[in-house]
C-alpha cells in the first residue's frame, strides 16, 4: 500500500499571484489538520469530507464552511459516496464501514465481512454498492449495506478506485497499473491491460464504453471502446494524480500533487490549473460544470465556483455563449438520476421543466434568473415509473425542449 505522506512535516502553502492571473480555487478554512481523504456532494450546498482519525465534516454552504461530525472511529476513514441525499457511506481501515440516512448527521456501523482496508467505495443507487481496498477485497451490497458479500477480484494487489456506470458495468484500479472489468455486477472481474505499471489512482467511467484512469508520476489512460484498449494521454504533467471526476461527457478534473487539471473534451487533452495549495490533493468531487471542491493532506479543502479556470487580474471577461442551447441530458436512458446543461449568451430569467409524454408538468428544476454562461441542474425521477419524459427551456427568447428515457 502506497503510504499517505507524513503530515506532520507538510505545510500548506498559499501560492501567490502570477503577474497575470489569479486562481479561482480558494482555500476554504476546514477547521482540522487531519488528512482529508474523500468528498462528494449531494448538490450544490451540501457535501461531506472524511479522513484520517475517524473525521467527517459536512457543509451546507456550498463548502465555504464545515463543521465536524461524530463518526464514532478513530480509524482512517479513506472514501464516502451518497447515492442519495439522505443515504451516505463511509469505509476505511480495518474493513470499516459506516451508513448515515439522515445526511450525515447520524452514522452507525455496518459489517463488512473483512478486516481488509477499504480504500475506495462506489454507489449507483441507493441500495446497489461496491467497496475495494487492500489485498484484493471487494464487497458488494444490493439491499444498502444491510449485508456486504464478497466477489472474487483475481489478485491480492491494492484496489485503489472503482466506478460503475450501472449495476452490471465498472472497472476497479490499482497498483502496478491494474485495470479489472465487470459486466454482471461482479459475479466477475477480467483484467484488462493499461499499458502502464505506474499505480493507478482513480478511475471514471463515463459510459459503457469511455472512461478515464489516472495515477502516478502524471499517468493518465483513456479508453473508448470498454477498456479493450488503454491509450495513453498526455498529463502535461510529472506529479501523482490521486483522483478523477468527471461533471458531464466533456469535463473533467484531476487532482494529485500540487496539481488540478481540467478537460473539455473527454480527457483527449488537459490543462493546469492554478491550484492554490502545495501538498497532495486526494478527491475531487463536482456538483454542476461550476462549483466543485477538493481535498487533501493537512485538512486541505480548495473550492472553485466557475470551473476553475484563471481570471487575468483586470478582470477580462470570460468567452460567453454566442447563442441559447438545450443540452441532451446525460446519461440517457438514466436511472434514476439524469443532469440537464444548457447555455445562455446573456442574463435570462429562465424556465427549466420536466413533462410527461401527455404535457402534464411534473416539475420545476429551475424558475430564476440565471447568469450568462454554462448551466447545469439534475433531475432525480427516483418517484416515477419507466417512460419517456421530456425537459423544456424557457426564456423571453422563446422555448426549447428534449427527450429523454428513464429504466427502471
Amino acid at each position: 500500500m502506497q503510504q499517505i505522506k507524513n503530515v506532520a512535516v507538510i505545510v500548506l502553502i498559499i501560492i501567490g499571484l502570477a503577474s497575470n492571473t489569479r486562481s479561482q480555487w480558494s482555500v476554504q478554512p476546514s477547521g482540522t489538520t487531519e488528512t482529508l481523504l474523500g468528498v462528494q456532494f449531494v448538490d450544490a450546498n451540501t457535501g461531506i469530507a472524511v479522513g484520517t482519525s475517524g473525521k467527517i465534516l459536512r457543509t451546507t454552504n456550498g463548502g465555504s464552511g464545515w463543521l465536524s461530525q461524530t463518526s464514532g472511529t478513530t480509524r482512517f476513514l479513506r472514501d464516502v459516496a451518497f447515492p442519495d441525499p439522505s443515504t451516505g457511506f463511509a469505509v476505511g481501515e480495518l474493513g470499516i464501514i459506516l451508513r448515515t440516512t439522515n445526511g450525515g448527521a447520524a452514522w452507525t456501523s455496518q459489517t463488512s465481512g473483512t478486516t481488509s482496508t477499504f480504500v475506495h467505495v462506489h454507489f449507483v443507487d441507493a441500495n446497489v454498492g461496491t467497496a475495494v481496498g487492500l489485498e484484493g477485497v471487494v464487497r458488494r451490497t444490493t439491499d444498502g449495506g444491510t449485508t456486504w458479500t464478497g466477489q472474487t477480484s483475481g489478485t491480492t494487489a491494492e484496489l485503489t478506485s472503482l466506478h460503475f456506470v450501472n449495476a452490471n458495468v465498472g472497472t476497479i484500479v490499482g497498483v502496478g497499473g491494474l485495470i479489472l472489468r465487470t459486466i454482471n455486477g461482479g459475479a466477475s472481474w477480467t483484467s484488462q491491460t493499461s499499458a502502464t505499471t505506474n499505480d493507478l489512482r482513480g478511475v471514471h467511467l463515463l459510459d459503457a464504453n469511455l472512461g478515464i484512469a489516472v495515477g502516478i508520476g502524471g499517468v493518465i489512460r483513456r479508453t473508448t471502446n470498454g477498456g479493450t484498449n488503454w491509450t495513453t494521454v498526455s498529463s502535461g504533467v510529472a506529479n501523482d494524480l490521486y483522483a478523477v471526476h468527471f461533471v458531464n461527457p466533456m469535463s473533467g478534473f484531476a487532482v494529485g500533487t500540487a496539481k488540478i487539471l481540467r478537460t473539455s473534451d473527454g480527457g483527449i487533452t488537459w490543462t493546469n490549473q492554478p491550484s492554490s495549495v502545495s501538498g497532495d490533493l486526494y478527491s475531487v468531487h463536482f456538483s454542476d460544470i461550476h462549483r466543485g471542491v477538493a481535498v487533501g493532506q493537512v485538512g486541505a479543502i480548495v473550492r472553485t465556483a466557475n470551473g476553475g479556470g484563471a481570471t487575468s487580474v483586470d478582470d477580462a471577461l470570460p468567452n460567453l455563449p454566442t447563442q441559447i442551447v438545450l443540452y441532451q441530458s446525460y446519461p440517457n436512458p438514466f436511472n434514476p438520476s439524469t443532469k440537464i446543461r444548457y447555455s445562455l449568451p446573456s442574463s435570462q430569467f429562465v424556465r427549466l421543466k420536466v413533462f410527461d409524454v401527455l404535457g402534464r408538468e411534473l416539475q420545476t428544476l429551475v424558475m430564476r434568473q440565471e447568469q450568462a454562461g454554462e448551466h447545469e441542474v439534475s433531475f432525480d425521477a427516483s418517484k416515477l415509473a419507466s417512460g419517456v419524459y421530456y425537459y423544456r427551456l424557457s426564456t423571453k427568447d422563446g422555448y426549447w425542449s428534449r427527450r429523454m428515457l428513464l429504466l427502471k
